[in-house]
């Protein structure tokens, strides 16, 4: 492949471990730096389901802005400035002086960290051979996930406003990197061809395009359940469980994000092995399934097997970076970013009902069974979606929607 992908390929990859690392650490440093700030005990689970779904509003809100942006404007722009905007909410974070203030600035963060991915999965798979597609996402996604299990140790293992300085300092120290990237070349011929850029009514004009977005969308349900659910509330489910050692969050996400890391490098590549993002994506959503099943079954046992399990799933939702080159190759060039970008964070906003259902539940069968009903519906939507896909693998993706 030619200079200008890989510099593409690791100009997004490094964007993605900044951007992993800053999503992550909410979770990590929640119960410390809601502590800090005066927040009683008794109100820590209401506080950083707060924060969380704050964030997560944030995401979803710039899902839509940085997609539209970078279909108008390029894929360029929204690698720029959506980085710029989450670095600097970041920085600040660390000088938080109230709930309220960290509560907007986590907004503002979330709007920020929405562009990243979408845009760089968009201008990679452009950029890449139609039979190489796979394989730099798949490199994308595995560093994003290391900068995951690096925010899950440094938020453990420092103060949370030194963790969330190194997060602002990190993404400002990109943005040099990305001086040399070029822009898509689909984009650019596409630009003169159609004003009809970046329109959302194109996603909806017919019910069978309602029904491929939404099946995109909920395709992630897996993925963000066991991140917003089962890993960031482990203290009040192995309380429940009644475990004589609580699981360290740092320690959850660490080995949950080790497996993450290699599923996504895995999962990439399997699907070029298949020639199938389809086959691909159902083979490890099965596993997930299974391990999603032990996990209940026997996850209390011990320490090593609540880790270990956590690890399998991690390796299991690695298909979300083919289901995100997926949806990147489901329409065409003028509404790509749009589509890729939003539902991605759409994607990761199923945490807000997820969780709120979670909580629902929660007084009335208790925090374990809450947390099964929401894994069994989250399951059953991803096989639902997967089904309503078409398989893209040999698509030409140098086209517009009209």
């Amino acid at each position: 492949m030619k200079k200008h992908i890989w510099l593409a390929i690791i100009a997004s990859a490094l964007g993605f471990f900044v951007d992993l690392y800053d999503i992550i650490i909410l979770s990590i440093v929640r119960t410390k730096s809601l502590l800090d700030l005066g927040v009683p005990e008794a109100e820590l689970l209401s506080k950083g389901v707060s924060l969380i779904n704050f964030q997560m509003v944030g995401m979803l809100i710039g899902g839509f802005v940085w997609g539209i942006i970078g279909d108008k404007f390029g894929r360029l722009s929204v690698l720029f400035g959506s980085i710029l905007l989450y670095s600097t909410a970041t920085f600040v974070n660390a000088y938080a002086p109230n709930f309220e203030i960290y509560l907007l600035l986590r907004f503002l963060a979330g709007v920020g960290l929405a562009g990243e991915l979408g845009a760089a999965i968009t201008l990679v798979t452009e950029q890449m051979p139609q039979k190489y597609r796979g394989i730099g996402p798949a490199i994308i996604g595995g560093s994003g996930m290391l900068g995951a299990i690096a925010g899950a140790y440094i938020g453990g293992k420092y103060s949370w406003q030194f963790t969330y300085q190194l997060g602002g300092g990190l993404g400002f120290a990109l943005l040099i990197l990305r001086l040399g990237v070029l822009e898509s070349g689909l984009f650019n011929a596409m630009k003169e061809k159609t004003s009809n850029k970046g329109n959302l009514r194109l996603l909806f004009k017919n019910k069978s395009y309602i029904i491929k977005y939404i099946s995109i969308c909920v395709l992630g349900f897996p993925v963000w359940y066991v991140n917003g659910v089962v890993m960031t509330f482990t203290p009040e489910i192995a309380k429940a469980w009644g475990m004589a050692e609580i699981p360290s969050v740092s320690a959850v996400f660490t080995y949950y994000f080790i497996g993450f890391t290699f599923g996504d490098l895995t999962g990439g590549l399997v699907s070029q092995y298949l020639q199938s993002r389809k086959k691909a994506i159902r083979l490890y959503l099965s596993l997930y399934a299974i391990g999603a099943v032990l996990f209940f079954a026997i996850g209390n046992q011990s320490l090593m097997l609540y880790y270990g399990l956590l690890l399998f799933l991690g390796f299991c939702v690695g298909y979300s970076i083919v289901l995100l080159t997926l949806a990147a190759e489901q329409y065409g060039t003028n509404i790509r970013a749009t589509v890729t970008t939003s539902s991605l964070n759409i994607l990761r906003a199923t945490v807000i009902p997820q969780t709120l259902l979670f909580g629902f539940l929660n007084p009335y069968i208790g925090t374990v069974n809450s947390a099964m009903v929401v894994g069994v519906v989250a399951v059953l939507l991803a096989f639902w979606g997967l089904s309503n896909l078409e398989e893209t693998f040999h698509k030409d993706l140098n086209y517009t929607e009209e």
